[in-house]
This record gives structure tokens, C-alpha cells and sequence, in this order.
């Protein structure tokens, strides 16, 4: 049996107002065709279907045709829910779409839910916090779960898992192995400061799974051993991944071991321009999303503008000098008394390590004055 296991589709997701309509249509679609390809009988999708808890409609159908693209070929598709979906609204037509060999599990009432295929048991474990099971259990069980990982060794003391037959776990959570955490980006929504290991499972409790198909991060990572993963998002949804290959992952379960990432095209790519706003301007045009880093000593006046012009598509600027880059001081001592002028004289000293030119100076005077009239 042929399995495709991806995650983190976050679709109908902006990115400074940009959106990744047409991307993530297009990777769909690219998805689909690996799985024809392929010929896979089984996709799973741990968690995070959709950006928001209520998507928008563009989203909602452009997952529905991925779900009827992947129907009309008899693939089997198992879908859990991630901290982004709406239970409720993810699990609308559930018990039809299993007719239609969809699973979709949302919820947890004591006991993972189980589809066997053949020699093969997929569990299906939607996100869970600890509170989850405030309603399953006594009170005076539930004070001895301070954590995600005491949740997890209670969920999975009640299951028997016949080990005489392949199994495969589906999970939206905050795996680490040997208290180290997996590696993280700038498009997730948790963070390693905040949650620490309170949200952190122990990969040894998953010993008894030959797979665990996990979502929740989006950097395509295995947690102590190949045949536990994240597949990763499968795009670039934050500036933080420019360097990283997006992929799905393809196991099969006569070789569970021997797994295959296959990387994954963008419509467009993500990346990051660096240099003087000359240098950035004299290089090659590009539709890709753009960040621009320009490394300028003297201050450019709207330099999007013109960047625009050339990369349609840039949708981030920021500043970059050796000052900046070497200064730990913070602004001084500002006067009560002091005038915008003052202020933003010594916030341009402060910022860039040099007084402001005589062009720079008037260029200011004019717009404080401008402002002035209008008051």
C-alpha cells in the first residue's frame, strides 16, 4: 500500500495582504498529480486544512475540489484537525464523506478513532490540549495531567495496538525528542519561548507506531527516527523557509523504512534580495514574493515604489547598515520639551549613526512644516 502523507495546508492564508490563492491552488493540483502519478491509495493530512477557523469561501471550495480530485481517483483520505480548524465546521459532512472513503475526525472521546486498511491501522488523533479530557475522566485523575505529554501516555495507555499489523498514527502535535524541540519558522502560530515543553510529547511514547504522520510544524523535519515526521507545510509561508524544500512525503508499507520525500514546485517561489538599492535594482526581474534587505547608508526616499516596478511582487522592505547591525544602544534621554524636529533628528542619529545631510534636513523641515499648516 502506497501512502502520501502532507499537512499544514493553512489554506485561504495571507501574507501582508498577499495572497496564496493561485499558490496554493496551484500545489493542489501538483499534489494531486503525485498521487496519480504514483498511484498512492492513501493520503493523510494531520491537521491545519485551513488558515483560519472560518475559512473563507475561496478556501472551502478549492478544498473541496481537491477532495473530489482525489475521490474520483478511489484514494482514501484521512483528515485530522489542527489548532487552526474549526471542529465543527471541518467535520460538516463527515459521515457522508466516509461513504466516499473521506475520514475526517475532529473530535476525542476516550478512544483514538481506527481505519483498517487491509493489514494496516491508521489512528487518527485530532489536536488535543490536556483540558480535552477534563470531560472523560475524574477530577482526581485529571489534576495528575499537568502536561501534553501526560496526555498523550493516558490516551495511548487505552488503546491496544495489535502489533502483529502495521500501524500508523495521525498527529497534530508539539513532538520532542531527548528534550530537544523541532526546529521552527516564523509562519507558526506557536512558540518555543512561550510554550517550552508544557505542549511537548516525548517521541518514545509513539515507540509502538511504524509511522507517525505529524503536522503542527511546518519545517519538513523527522523526530528521532525517518518514520517520524512532519511533512512540513507545502509552501513557503514565512520568509524564514527561503532556504528550505518543501516536499510530501510517499512510504509504502511492504518498505515502511524506506522513505521517499518528493519535493514539491511552487507557482512562486520565496526570496530574499540583499544589497544597495542599486545593486537590487540592476538584478534580474523576478514574479517571485520578494523581501528586500537593502544595506544603504544613506536614507532612499520611497524605495518601494521602484522596487514594485521591478518585483511586482515584493511585498516586504527593510533597512540593513552597518550601524544597525552592530549597535546595542537604544535611544537617549529624550527632553520633555522636545520638537518633532528634535525628536526625529535624534531618532535618524540614533538609527543610522550619522547626522542627517542638508538634503535629508530640509527634506524633514519641509514635511514637519506641511504638517504644521495642516494643523
Amino acid at each position: 500500500m502506497k501512502i502520501l502523507h502532507t499537512s499544514d495546508l493553512h489554506l485561504g492564508k495571507n501574507l501582508s495582504e498577499e495572497s496564496f490563492y493561485d499558490d496554493q491552488k496551484y500545489i493542489l493540483d501538483e499534489i494531486t498529480n503525485i498521487v496519480k502519478e504514483k498511484e498512492i491509495n492513501v493520503v493523510m493530512i494531520p491537521g491545519d486544512i485551513y488558515d483560519k477557523s472560518i475559512p473563507n469561501i475561496e478556501a472551502s471550495m478549492m478544498f473541496d475540489k481537491f477532495l473530489t480530485d482525489l475521490s474520483k481517483m478511489n484514494v482514501i483520505v484521512l483528515i485530522t484537525s489542527g489548532n487552526h480548524d474549526s471542529n465543527e465546521r471541518l467535520s460538516f459532512g463527515s459521515k457522508i464523506f466516509n461513504e466516499f472513503n473521506i475520514h475526517i475526525v475532529t473530535s476525542y472521546e476516550g478512544q483514538i478513532e481506527k481505519i483498517s486498511i487491509n493489514d494496516v491501522n491508521f489512528y487518527l488523533l485530532p489536536f488535543l490540549k490536556p483540558f480535552h479530557l477534563k470531560h472523560l475522566i475524574n477530577e482526581k485523575e485529571y489534576e495528575k495531567i499537568n502536561n501534553s505529554n501526560d496526555m498523550m501516555k493516558w490516551i495511548l495507555n487505552r488503546e491496544k495496538i495489535d502489533k502483529s499489523k502495521k500501524n500508523i498514527l495521525l498527529a497534530h502535535q508539539f513532538v520532542m525528542w531527548d528534550g530537544k524541540l523541532p526546529e521552527q519558522c516564523d509562519s507558526e502560530s506557536i512558540s518555543i519561548n512561550n510554550v517550552g515543553t508544557l505542549d511537548a510529547i516525548d517521541v518514545n511514547l509513539l515507540d509502538d507506531f511504524d509511522y507517525v504522520a505529524l503536522g503542527h510544524i511546518h519545517k519538513p523535519q523527522k523526530i528521532k527516527r525517518d518514520t517520524v515526521r512532519y511533512s512540513g507545510t507545502p509552501l513557503k509561508y514565512s520568509f524564514s523557509e527561503v532556504n528550505d524544500k518543501k516536499s510530501v512525503v510517499i512510504i509504502d508499507t511492504d518498505n515502511i523504512d524506506n522513505i521517499e520525500l518528493l519535493e514539491l514546485k511552487p507557482l512562486r517561489n520565496m526570496k530574499i534580495l540583499r544589497g544597495t538599492f542599486e545593486e537590487v535594482m540592476n538584478m534580474k526581474p523576478s514574479d517571485d514574493i520578494i523581501k528586500v534587505e537593502l544595506e544603504d547608508e544613506n536614507t532612499i526616499i520611497s524605495p518601494m515604489e521602484e522596487i514594485k516596478q521591478r518585483f511586482r511582487n515584493a511585498i516586504a522592505l527593510v533597512f540593513i547598515n552597518k550601524y544597525q547591525s552592530n549597535s546595542e544602544t537604544g535611544l537617549k534621554e529624550i527632553k520633555e520639551d522636545a520638537s518633532p524636529y528634535e525628536l526625529f533628528n535624534l531618532f535618524f542619529t540614533e538609527q543610522n549613526g550619522r547626522e542627517m545631510s542638508k538634503e535629508e534636513d530640509d527634506y524633514i523641515k519641509s514635511i514637519i512644516g506641511t504638517l504644521k499648516e495642516g494643523e
